[in-house]
């Protein structure tokens, strides 16, 4: 895979076989640096403040859907996860930056926006899908995912929330569901996006001060980079957001990945593969 296909319209020679069953997926940045960070602190460190910041990203991003966009009111669905991680794990990351977004999604797209976190539910468990390739995920995630509710479905516009989006064979089999259980469109939206290895340069190394960093800066609190710890703000100041993402790698402008119709599928990448959700 090409250099460019990690960022725009690109489509690799593994996605360019299949069409996904979303209209579109949209994305703030690359999985690295700051991005990277604060999806770690949340997803394996179980700091749920960290889902604020990732909620206003995840908000911002969805102004790239401003146009597409023509119903008054969307339905706002998290990637749900097994009871058996919401188990391990305490809570499903995707719902808690879906939260966290909904009133900017509001904002930024001008419509009403109704969240729904049981129309869709996890009813298979799959292991680590770290070292599996594109082939072998949608396998692997084929038949895990049913529409609970179809009376809530049928006939909606639909946005998916996950924090990663790294092959979009996730969700794809979301939006199939949805679109068997009668949604109208469904469309995608991610914090993050998975780049090629070559990327990797942009992340820095460290520990998840880092993270803690970004959203001590945000609420200009006083942050203590030798243990790591700070109070936290629910949400990045778009000066502060736009200087530190800029100082770890991270470019401020939106992300530009399109995935599925109208625009060509956009390239996806193992590399960053942060296991199943």
């Amino acid at each position: 895979m090409g250099h460019d296909a990690a960022f725009g319209d690109a489509c690799c020679a593994e996605c360019a076989g299949e069409t996904p069953a979303f209209e579109r997926a949209v994305n703030y940045g690359a999985y690295t640096g700051v991005l990277r960070q604060l999806i770690h602190l949340l997803k394996y460190e179980r700091v749920r403040q960290a889902a604020h910041p990732l909620g206003r990203f995840t908000a911002e991003a969805c102004l790239q859907l401003e146009g597409d966009i023509d119903v008054s009111e969307l339905l706002l669905i998290p990637v749900p996860v097994h009871k058996l991680r919401m188990r391990s794990r305490g809570f499903n990351q995707a719902e808690l930056i879906a939260r966290a977004a909904q009133r900017g999604i509001e904002e930024s797209i001008g419509r009403r926006v109704t969240l729904d976190v049981t129309a869709l539910l996890r009813v298979r468990f799959a292991e680590s899908q770290v070292s599996l390739n594109v082939e072998e995920r949608r396998q692997q995630i084929r038949g895990a995912f049913k529409v609970s509710a179809r009376e809530r479905v049928k006939g909606r516009e639909i946005l998916l929330v996950d924090d990663v989006l790294t092959t979009g064979a996730t969700a794809s089999e979301c939006a199939h569901e949805l679109r068997q259980a009668g949604a109208r469109r469904v469309w995608v939206v991610t914090p993050a996006r998975a780049v090629e290895r070559a990327a990797e340069s942009l992340a820095e190394p460290g520990s998840d001060a880092l993270a803690a960093e970004a959203i001590a800066v945000s609420s200009r609190l006083p942050f203590n980079s030798s243990s790591g710890s700070s109070s936290f703000s629910p949400l990045l100041s778009g000066t502060v957001q736009g200087s530190l993402l800029q100082r770890r790698g991270i470019p401020s402008t939106y992300g530009e990945q399109r995935v599925g119709r109208p625009a060509s599928r956009a390239a996806c990448s193992e590399d960053y593969a942060n296991g199943q959700s």
